[in-house]
């Protein structure tokens, strides 16, 4: 088959994209699958094609469009495994530890003796549990910090210590969250019209670190401040 044939053909563009991959070609492999798809009008096959590039993105740590396009082939084959798979090793590096366990889980129940399936379930499972104990930590010394901020008592240097640690806290996601969950934006407000000009640096800090890249966070922000 000439290279013009194989460019109109969704069946050997798909071949094609498997060797590529089995190559190595990550990208050639995307280009191959991703012009399959706009050739064919099969949903099985495209379900096919979107988990086989959802394999090239993974390997390529692009773990958002691996996971996008894992569901897609979900979306038409939920038993699909290899795809449940490997959205749960995209969900794995995202951070969506809940929904990766949730994925591998239903992997080992459709092939209980996969022991990839079961190493996966492992690693999340202890993983899981290193996030809780990690929360819970900074669920702590975020009451810490609030404590020394809201007490009239503290010392000045005391309380610009606390401001910049909170500031730390807010960079990480889970401090950031802890921040949020525990009324830290009404605390900032607050923070705001202290007379200690690091205090109040540290405070608008924090309140970037709250909202950086968490559109949700931006909009309860905007609604507290019109309160």
């Amino acid at each position: 088959m000439s290279e013009e044939e194989i460019e109109k053909d969704p069946a050997a563009l798909k071949e094609k994209g498997n060797n590529l991959f089995k190559a190595g070609d990550m990208e050639g492999a995307i280009c191959c699958y991703t012009k399959a798809l706009k050739l064919t009008s099969s949903k099985s096959d495209c379900a096919v094609l979107h988990r086989n590039r959802s394999a090239c993105y993974l390997k390529l740590e692009d773990y958002n469009k691996a996971e996008s396009d894992a569901s897609k082939a979900l979306d038409t084959d939920p038993g699909d495994v290899k795809a449940r798979f490997r959205r749960a090793q995209a969900f794995q590096k995202l951070d969506r530890l809940d929904q990766a366990f949730l994925d591998a889980q239903r992997c080992a129940q459709l092939e209980p003796k996969n022991k990839a399936f079961q190493e996966l379930l492992r690693q999340l499972g202890a993983q899981i549990q290193q996030k809780s104990v990690q929360l819970n930590s900074t669920d702590a010394r975020v009451q810490q910090m609030f404590s020394i901020l809201l007490d009239d008592a503290t010392k000045d240097s005391d309380r610009e210590k606390a401001a910049q640690n909170l500031v730390v806290l807010s960079r990480d996601e889970g401090g950031a969250e802890q921040i949020f969950r525990n009324d830290g934006v009404k605390l900032i407000q607050k923070l705001l019209q202290s007379k200690q000009e690091e205090v109040v640096l540290s405070a608008l800090r924090t309140l970037v670190g709250l909202c950086t890249e968490h559109q949700s966070r931006v909009s309860m922000t905007k609604t507290l401040k019109d309160k």
